[in-house]
């Protein structure tokens, strides 16, 4: 492994330092030691006591990390990088394997969203990308809940002219939930439906592929193809982090 895929460039910090907290109480260079220290913990999936001393003591990087999952820095470092193209937004979601060390965790703790399916246990990361195919929103729901339940609070405020999805969102609340935010549905019509078919833009359609591969790219993230962690804020640190790393590309 080359220290160059586990660091951030300078043309790529120099994106996302003005969008950092204050330092309190760390000399100047700390942030970005301390996002190298997170990249490679995201590229390789290791375990928090593997972390390489030179990027910090794991147990010093670990509770900085948590604390700024708790306070949302990585979610507004993730929204401070976008400049999405709202011609059409998609949305779609994918599994990931929960492994066993993310098992434990008491309720009380925060949530989880970690469920039961015939793949094992695993978390579903729901997305919306824009028409670029670059990340919007994230939300996390247990394996076994449906594709549609999300898509409310993903598309929420979103001003896109189409929304693309498949079969899978073809439901009436949804639709006209997109359509109530001006939104034209490009969405193929399950063979079951009987009322209020749709003409499908074909054409359009085939641009659905790009959030797809948004998840291909996101999963090359070890900590985002595989669940490690016990909470929902501390997995989704890292398909923000992911997810910033998208927009910096």
């Amino acid at each position: 492994m080359t220290d160059a895929r586990h660091t951030f460039t300078d043309a790529q910090w120099q994106r996302i330092e003005p969008s950092m907290p204050p330092c309190k109480g760390r000399p100047g260079g700390a942030h970005r030691m301390f996002f190298d220290a997170l990249l490679w913990m995201a590229r390789t999936g290791a375990a928090w006591r593997d972390l390489p001393e030179r990027l910090g003591t794991w147990s010093a990087v670990y509770q900085r990390y948590a604390y700024w999952c708790a306070k949302g820095h990585f979610e507004r470092l993730f929204q401070s990088v976008q400049q999405p193209d709202m011609q059409e937004v998609m949305v779609d979601s994918t599994c990931c394997r929960a492994h066993q060390s993310s098992a434990g965790a008491r309720k009380s703790s925060g949530p989880q969203a970690i469920g039961i399916t015939r793949g094992g246990r695993n978390t579903k990361i729901h997305a919306v990308c824009d028409a670029l195919g670059n990340p919007l929103r994230f939300v996390l729901t247990p394996g076994q809940r449906h594709d549609s339940k999300p898509v409310p609070e993903l598309l929420d405020g979103l001003q896109a002219k189409a929304l693309l999805a498949d079969k899978a969102y073809d439901s009436d609340k949804i639709v006209q939930a997109a359509q109530k935010q001006g939104m034209q549905v490009i969405i193929p019509c399950k063979v079951n439906r009987k009322k209020n078919q749709r003409i499908l833009d074909a054409h359009r359609y085939k641009a659905r592929h790009l959030v797809e591969a948004l998840f291909q790219r996101m999963k090359v993230f070890r900590r985002v193809a595989t669940r490690y962690d016990k909470l929902d804020v501390t997995f989704l640190g890292f398909v923000h982090l992911a997810g910033t790393m998208k927009w910096l590309h």
